[in-house]
């Protein structure tokens, strides 16, 4: 089975080489890394031009991720599909530990793995304490951390582009009432970068009010035609 991953960037030059060398260095390498810029303003490109063909670039003007994810997502290849964010590490054993559960068991559609959050060490010392993560290590129901496969991600439909923050969210809450079947590996299969420019820490606000309405959306999608 073919694996393509995505990974989409906006003003990522600091840490997007670290999260493309993290997918392209893993046990068994993906067959395909679609890097989206999403309209940076920085150094992004020039840092994804050091790649060569190792990786494919796609670039849009800046609409945010959810429409970043859905244009690549147009054009991978894969029979799954692996999604990284552009500040985070992927282990090196990711795919393999997945694969071989997707391999083993073929009644699951999407697998994840638990996460390990870390403040990143570009942080002032000053500023540490405050991102200092509750809980280092926890179950990952999140993007970054799920390898799919493609005909059970296109059942529950695209990503919905009017929750730029949350649309993962709403996604796996859609994907879950189409039946979605999942497993997780006992292992840290992602490192989530905590740093001055996460958008979770610095659009708290924006965020809680997309969850909300994520949840409304989700709630309407229950109840059965009047």
């Amino acid at each position: 089975m073919r694996v393509s991953v995505i990974i989409a960037a906006y003003n990522a030059e600091a840490y997007i080489a670290e999260a493309v060398a993290s997918v392209l260095g893993q046990t068994v390498p993906p067959d395909e890394v679609i890097v989206i810029d999403d309209g940076s303003t920085d150094g992004t490109r020039h840092v994804l031009g050091q790649f060569g063909d190792r990786i494919t670039v796609l670039t849009q003007d800046n609409s945010g991720q959810a429409v970043a994810v859905n244009k690549a997502l147009a054009t991978a290849q894969g029979d799954l599909i692996g999604f990284c964010d552009a500040d985070d590490l992927w282990t090196r054993r990711k795919l393999e530990l997945q694969l071989a559960l997707l391999e083993r068991q073929g009644d699951v559609e999407a697998v994840f793995g638990k996460v390990e959050q870390f403040v990143s060490p570009d942080v002032p010392d000053e500023q540490r304490e405050r991102l200092r993560p509750a809980v280092t290590v926890m179950p990952g129901e999140l993007k970054q951390c799920m390898l799919i496969r493609r005909a059970a991600l296109d059942r529950a439909g695209p990503f919905d582009e009017s929750l730029p923050a949350t649309f993962f969210i709403a996604w796996l809450g859609r994907a879950k009432q189409h039946g979605l079947t999942s497993a997780h590996v006992d292992d840290v299969v992602v490192r989530r970068r905590l740093h001055l420019g996460n958008g979770g820490r610095i659009n708290t606000d924006a965020q809680n009010r997309e969850t909300l309405l994520a949840l409304r959306k989700a709630i309407k999608a229950r109840r059965p035609p009047e």
